[in-house]
């Protein structure tokens, strides 16, 4: 399983619709959302709202099997949800994802990378 964390400022004057948007996927595109995480693999996603004297960002924690996948079909997917939802992270944030198909790998990672660093949690007991 893999994750990421993705924090992008909330355009200026938009935090409102930006909650608009999150009431949106647990109401009305609900079902969509639904099917769109189930076909990219998605297990948990989470999106916070941060305001600081500096500006809104949203933060928004994914984690899926193989996220590299899942972002890419959330870029590329020509599917009425994906393209919502698009729409929404470009009037919200103005990152348009459009392009971004580039950095989409082409091949698995390979097997003979070194692992420098890990760490996991066993248990909050021991």
């Amino acid at each position: 399983m893999s994750g990421i964390v993705l924090t992008f400022p909330i355009l200026a004057g938009k935090v409102e619709a930006w909650r608009r948007f999150c009431q949106e996927l647990s109401g009305s595109q609900l079902q969509m959302y639904l099917s769109s995480r189930r076909r990219l693999g998605i297990t948990h996603e989470r999106m916070a709202l941060v305001e600081t004297a500096f500006g809104a960002s949203a933060v928004t924690t994914l984690v899926a099997p193989d996220m590299a996948h899942a972002l890419g079909q959330i870029i590329v997917s020509h599917l009425p949800f994906e393209i919502w939802y698009r729409q929404q992270l470009q009037d919200l944030y103005g990152i348009i994802l459009t392009g971004f198909e580039q950095f989409l790998p082409t091949m698995p990672s390979p097997d003979n990378q070194e692992l420098l660093f890990e760490w996991t949690l066993i248990s909050v007991d021991g």
